[in-house]
């Protein structure tokens, strides 16, 4: 292996290191919504959700473009399996249908949640939250570390 891909594979990584960071923020301000939630006017609640669902938009799903349509390929080709990405193509999929479940109340929050569907909106942004949140410490924990170094990748206790 040169020098080169080495190099390179530490600042793909530092890159999608950077973006998780990025994304803790977003992953941070959902739990904020959810909490608040029962709280808030109906104008105020419209807002913040709306707010999430512009970052879902605008951040958490080019992001996940990104990594489908370029990282997970060149990590598929490091390990020579389509398998090690698959399980997080998935979570990407989870995701994309718990942002459209969000999107789905904005006409009840308009015409003022009763409080079952503000309970199920809490429960859905807490979901979506989770879902993030499990997605990027996997991403962290299993895919980052196959582009590193073959001597770098495995623990000395791997080694025995």
């Amino acid at each position: 292996m040169t020098s080169l891909a080495t190099g390179s594979r530490a600042v793909i990584r530092s890159f999608v290191e950077h973006e998780h960071q990025e994304l803790v923020a977003g992953i941070d301000q959902i739990h904020e919504v959810a909490c608040q939630l029962p709280t808030l006017s109906v104008n105020q609640m419209s807002v913040r959700v709306g707010g999430v669902l512009r970052w879902v938009e605008g951040t958490l799903k080019p992001h996940m473009a990104w990594e489908e349509q370029w990282l997970f390929p060149t990590i598929d080709a490091r390990a020579q399996t389509p398998w090690a990405t698959r399980l997080i193509r998935y979570d990407h999929r989870q995701i994309a249908a718990q942002a459209e479940r969000i999107s789905s109340h904005r006409g009840t929050i308009e015409h003022g949640p009763t409080s079952e569907a503000t309970t199920e909106m809490r429960s859905d942004l807490f979901a979506l939250e989770a879902l993030v949140r499990a997605n990027v410490e996997r991403e962290e924990s299993f895919l980052l570390p196959l582009l590193e170094q073959e001597a770098e990748r495995w623990t000395t206790e791997w080694h025995h």
